[in-house]
């Protein structure tokens, strides 16, 4: 994990782990996901098995809970949606999203440093 990258240093200058993600060598990031199209409401969840779940509004017809899935990736890490990007799982609910130029990662995301299996191994 580069340490320089802007969004995931703290304070002490110390990087952060990911809980459902990786960081890229061109400073970008890999977020795993879960959606859950055709919800009654948005919203972010909890990390669950590796991947940060998604609750959608829009059916899983012609890319639409795509499209929001990305939507709400943009807001929460920054950036604009043309910086998120599904690299993997178009037609299932497990999809992969490379966000470059992330400016902020959501607390969800981001390893507790005092969990068992966090950390540096």
């Amino acid at each position: 994990m580069p340490v320089d990258h802007p969004a995931a240093v703290t304070d002490d200058g110390t990087g952060q782990h990911l809980t459902c993600g990786r960081y890229e060598t061109d400073g970008s990031i890999v977020i795993d996901i879960r959606v859950q199209a055709r919800s009654s409401r948005i919203s972010v969840g909890t990390v669950e098995n590796g991947r940060l779940k998604l609750r959608l509004t829009a059916p899983p017809v012609d890319g639409k809970a795509n499209q929001q899935a990305a939507g709400i990736l943009a807001k929460s890490f920054g950036v604009a949606p043309s910086r998120v990007e599904l690299i993997r799982g178009r037609t299932s609910r497990d999809k992969s999203f490379r966000i470059s130029a992330a400016t902020h990662i959501p607390a969800v995301v981001l390893a507790d440093a005092d969990a068992p299996g966090s950390g540096p191994t």
